[in-house]
């Protein structure tokens, strides 16, 4: 697969214009900020409590800052992701230019994981800075090392499903904006999805749980790998990667 020329143009658009910097700083300042509040409300929490004769306060850093933070870190992400992904295609077709990507020797699986990868490497640029005051923190308490590592396992394989999710939908548009919106409303519907599980009945409740990206991301900062979780987010990056392959075929022969 051919996809380096690709993805070098990507990063060169990303890091040369804006959107790459605005979208790892809004992202980093929010999760130092969630980071922080949940650090002050431990050492809060630990010295108000600390001589409690109660059992069940328990201190633990893992609980309430390591966890706490993943979840909200995936939050984020569904909130900034579509601006990385509204442009892969959206301007392509705006500017005409994807005409023009079709007569390059290259497949459309290769201008695919092109861009793909090239948002990926940005998004794990985003994602990963926040390790840095993490294991900092780790000189003045512990923590177990194993949920992070399989905190970020989950958090990559979420992101991964955005990123295939804003991917095809802005194929479809020239719009970034509506690609932007859309990606957000759709990943967002997938990611409350299992919220109403409780009320359409057990006959379809299973199916909702099952579909619902929150559902399986949750294990992952409890320091749960599953096999099935795994195998979820990957079906739904090949799922919808499939689906951007169509459109592309489809393209191609109406130009």
């Amino acid at each position: 697969m051919k996809i380096y020329p690709v993805f070098k143009k990507e990063i060169k658009s990303y890091f040369m214009s804006p959107i790459a910097y605005v979208v790892i700083l809004i992202f980093n300042v929010i999760s130092g900020f969630i980071f922080y509040a949940l650090c002050a409300m431990y050492s809060i929490s630990s010295m108000r409590y600390s001589g409690s004769p109660y059992p069940y306060f328990t201190f633990s850093p893992t609980e309430i800052i390591i966890r706490p933070l993943f979840h909200n870190m995936a939050v984020t992400s569904l909130f900034v992701l579509p601006l990385l992904t509204m442009r892969l295609f959206s301007e392509e077709r705006r500017l005409g230019t994807i005409e023009l990507l079709f007569t390059y020797p290259l497949k459309d699986s290769d201008i695919y994981w092109g861009k793909f990868l090239a948002c990926f490497i940005v998004f794990l640029i985003m994602v990963l800075i926040p390790s840095l005051y993490v294991f900092v923190l780790e000189k003045w308490i512990n923590y177990d090392k194993l949920v992070i590592l399989n905190s970020y396992i989950g958090l990559f394989l979420l992101g991964g499903s955005f990123i295939s999710i804003g991917i095809f939908i802005s194929s479809l548009t020239e719009s970034q904006i509506i690609s932007a919106i859309i990606t957000f409303g759709l990943s967002l519907i997938f990611w409350i999805i299992g919220w109403i599980s409780e009320i359409v009945g057990p006959k379809y409740s299973t199916f909702f749980d099952f579909i619902s990206l929150y559902n399986h991301y949750e294990n992952f900062p409890k320091g749960i790998f599953d096999t099935r979780d795994f195998i979820f987010y990957l079906s739904v990056c090949l799922f919808f990667s499939f689906l951007t392959l169509r459109i592309l075929v489809s393209k191609k022969y109406r130009s």
